[in-house]
């Protein structure tokens, strides 16, 4: 079990670098001796390209070292796993509440406001805080390596789930119930598999307000993934690849949210409606294009945390009608 040890103390534990202001990025050079976190050894947008690798090829040994375990001692290694991810969005929710689109510097407790020193552990991390320059690049990193723990920590959690509770195909199932031998056998199982309807928890658009929605959204996106966008949500067709939403990753995750809770979005959970977010989309915020979360999603679309500020639309209600509303874009966000 060395290995799963070495992937959970991983992924739970950030090594802060601190360096000077003026070796930041940040375009804001005054003090520039002033101490500063970095954490952009730890994201493979910026200094390092060998991070993410590293826990992936973790991620797949540790399912390894899972796999060579008894039924009840997996049982009990998945409980933990869960909790773990619980702690993930804990984090997440955190992270929403403290973060600022457009703010260029941060509290010097940035850190402890988002308890990140309290669910993880935080290497060099100083006690007198309020001399050490946290900006906004620094929080995007923290971003980035959040969401690279958080993805294999969610894929090695889908594994072991599939390992105890394995799931046959729709199809499969339909089949099984014209032999009543097979469902006598299936009954019979410690661990019945789960029939799988490919349909289930798909988002369904209220068809009166999609052309507004769209109408909305459409400078978003290139022509030809607004095309597949049209496409998947009137006829449902899959797109050929995921789309690139050009916006902060937060504003896209928020249109949907505000579609759900109007009810102008049906057939599907929070949950569901997050997954298919992370299946379809991509966000880009100018210089490179970037995977959603899962804890991300759930922290903007299951909680109540008011995380976007500067929403693409508002559903406002006139007469117990509701009707969509393009909103002000900023000035950060004016390019898209």
């Amino acid at each position: 079990m060395n290995i799963l040890t070495s992937f959970l103390t991983k992924i739970q534990t950030f090594n802060l670098l601190t360096v000077t202001k003026a070796e930041l990025k940040s375009p804001i050079k005054e003090n520039g001796n002033k101490p500063a976190y970095s954490l952009t050894h730890e994201t493979h947008y910026y200094d390092s390209f060998t991070y993410k690798s590293e826990i992936r090829v973790l991620k797949d040994m540790a399912l390894i070292d899972l796999l060579s375990l008894s039924d009840t001692s997996l049982k009990r290694e998945f409980e933990q796993l869960k909790k773990l991810k619980e702690r993930f969005k804990l984090i997440w929710t955190n992270f929403h509440q403290h973060y600022g689109e457009l703010r260029a510097e941060y509290p010097g407790n940035f850190i402890f406001s988002i308890q990140l020193d309290y669910l993880f552990i935080v290497n060099n991390l100083q006690s007198d805080y309020k001399d050490i320059y946290i900006g906004d690049e620094f929080v995007e990193s923290l971003h980035d390596t959040l969401k690279i723990r958080d993805k294999f920590l969610s894929e090695l959690i889908s594994e072991v789930d599939e390992i105890l509770n394995p799931r046959e195909t729709f199809e499969e199932w339909i089949a099984k119930q014209k032999s009543p031998e097979q469902v006598e056998d299936a009954t019979a199982e410690l661990s019945p598999k789960i029939p799988y309807n490919p349909d289930a928890g798909r988002p369904k658009f209220n068809n009166q307000y999609i052309d507004d929605f769209l109408q909305i959204i459409r400078t978003y996106f290139s022509e030809e993934h607004f095309n597949q966008l049209a496409a998947l949500i009137k006829l449902e067709e899959q797109p050929a690849s995921q789309m690139i939403f050009n916006g902060n990753s937060n504003m896209l995750a928020d249109a949907f949210k505000q579609l759900y809770e109007a009810n102008l979005i049906v057939g599907c959970n929070k949950t569901e409606l997050e997954k298919w977010i992370l299946k379809h989309f991509l966000y880009s915020n100018g210089d490179k294009v970037n995977e959603y979360s899962e804890g991300w999603l759930s922290a903007i679309i299951s909680s109540d945390t008011k995380v976007c500020k500067s929403p693409i639309l508002e559903v406002r209600m006139k007469d117990k009608v509701p009707f969509l509303v393009p909103t002000v874009r900023n000035k950060k966000n004016s390019k898209y």
